[in-house]
């Protein structure tokens, strides 16, 4: 993974409210597990009635759930219960670029990692980002 790659996974973790409270090593282990993924514009990432297998965190560009803006971190709710997305999370007019964590290391994560579930917990209730 070269530099260039590094410094923007690990700024999008820095910037996500469940990956705050993670330590500098922490981060470093997330980062080398996420996927970067570039989505043009009007794609859809998730559609509605599935069921994510992956958490996404916001890099660069935006995304619009039901015409609204989606949270930089989603879809946590489909990746911890199981539960379909209800609308189309579809790409910004400049497209998006994602960390994309796939759902056994978000359970890697979580399991070492305590205060990344009070943020995904956070995210849920609606907290802050």
């Amino acid at each position: 993974m070269n530099g260039a790659a590094v410094a923007e996974k690990l700024r999008a973790l820095r910037a996500a409210a469940p990956f705050r409270a993670l330590d500098e090593p922490e981060l470093q282990l997330v980062a080398e597990h996420a996927r970067l993924r570039a989505f043009s514009a009007g794609e859809v990432i998730l559609a509605a009635g599935t069921v994510a297998d992956a958490l996404f965190v916001e890099a660069d560009g935006s995304v619009f759930v039901a015409g609204r803006p989606a949270p930089p971190v989603f879809d946590a709710p489909g990746l911890l219960f199981g539960l379909a997305a209800t609308a189309d999370y579809v790409s910004g007019p400049e497209g998006f670029r994602a960390l994309v964590l796939a759902k056994p290391h978000v359970f890697t994560i979580a399991r070492e990692c305590p205060e990344f579930v009070v943020g995904l917990r956070n995210l849920l209730d609606g907290g802050l980002p």
